[in-house]
C-alpha cells in the first residue's frame, strides 16, 4: 500500500504537458502587459520629454508635482516592475520543468 501522502508529494513533482502549457499562457499574459505598460511609459516619455529613468530620479527627489499624469506615470513604472518581475518567475519555472523533463 502506498502512503496517499507520499503519492502527493510525488505526484507535484511529476512534469506534465498541462503544467508547461499553463506557464506558457502565463508568460504570454505577462508578456503583453508588459508590452501595453512599456507603450505608456513611451508615451509619457514623448509627452514630458523626458526618459523615465529620469522621470523617477526626479520624483524620489521631489520635484515632480502631483498631478494625474505623472501618477499615472508612476503607477506604471510600478506595474512594469511588478508584470516584470512575475514573467521571470514563470520562465524560470518553465526553466526548470524543462530540466525536469529531461
Amino acid at each position: 500500500m502506498v502512503c496517499p501522502g507520499l503519492y502527493c508529494i510525488r505526484r507535484s513533482f511529476l512534469h506534465t504537458d498541462e503544467y508547461e502549457i499553463a506557464l506558457f499562457k502565463e508568460v504570454d499574459v505577462c508578456t503583453g502587459h508588459i508590452r501595453r505598460y512599456q507603450c505608456l511609459l513611451d508615451s509619457m516619455e514623448a509627452r514630458h520629454g523626458m526618459t523615465t529613468t529620469v522621470f523617477k530620479d526626479r520624483d524620489r527627489q521631489g520635484d515632480i508635482p502631483a498631478t494625474r499624469d505623472f501618477t499615472v506615470w508612476r503607477d506604471g513604472v510600478e506595474a512594469l516592475q511588478r508584470w516584470n518581475a512575475r514573467r521571470d518567475e514563470y520562465e524560470r519555472l518553465l526553466g526548470i520543468m524543462k530540466i525536469s523533463a529531461s
